[in-house]
């Protein structure tokens, strides 16, 4: 698993909690004084159990916490990939791209292996999206795009209509563009997505 979503989790148990539980949950999973960088790549396995053991630690679900880190990391993604992002695109351009464009510059690096994404638009405002993955992280992504549509300040409503954890053969979102949000400034978006000068 790409190095980045090991910076953000650790970014994400920072935030929510503190330092001293996400050195507790490096400890509680085996890999005290292990230091995650965003250039590497790490196994699987490290997310998952840390993940595991953040929801035994909270009481929450492994749904709910994936969820929520999906939401949490997606300023940041955006930020990283922004050089890839048209100005003119909304949420749906958005994720209908997300395959040609960041996914296909994350699979240059060796090792990384972002999950395959079909984005079919069904209308202005609707789109379906098809995700299989061995990692079955289909929480992570429904909290993507609800996190993307935030920073294009538009509203969405996330179906899932069939999921590997139910055992389908993958999962299906269909994602619903209810309204979009005015902007405070309407230059707004441009200035986030623009390459640096």
């Amino acid at each position: 698993m790409h190095g980045l979503i090991f910076v953000e989790l650790k970014k994400y148990v920072e935030a929510r909690y503190n330092q001293e539980t996400w050195e507790l949950l490096l400890e509680k999973a085996g890999l005290k004084h292990q230091m995650y960088l965003a250039s590497s790549v790490y196994p699987d396995g490290d997310a998952l159990n840390l993940v595991t053991l953040a929801c035994q630690m909270t009481g929450l679900t492994a749904s709910a916490v994936l969820e929520d880190f999906g939401n949490f990391m997606v300023p940041d993604l955006i930020e990283q990939y922004r050089f890839l992002i048209k100005p003119n695109w909304g949420l749906l351009e958005f994720l209908e791209n997300t395959e040609e464009t960041i996914h296909k510059i994350m699979r240059f690096h060796q090792g990384v292996t972002p999950p395959r994404l079909a984005v079919h638009r069904l209308s202005d405002s609707k789109v379906i999206i098809s995700y299989g993955s061995a990692r079955r992280l289909c929480a992570l992504l429904r909290g993507m795009v609800k996190g993307s549509a935030k920073f294009f300040k538009e509203e969405v409503t996330v179906v899932e209509t069939s999921c590997m954890l139910r055992g389908d053969p993958e999962c299906t979102f269909t994602v619903q563009v209810d309204a979009v949000k005015p902007h405070a400034d309407s230059g707004a978006f441009q200035k986030a997505v623009a390459p640096p000068s």
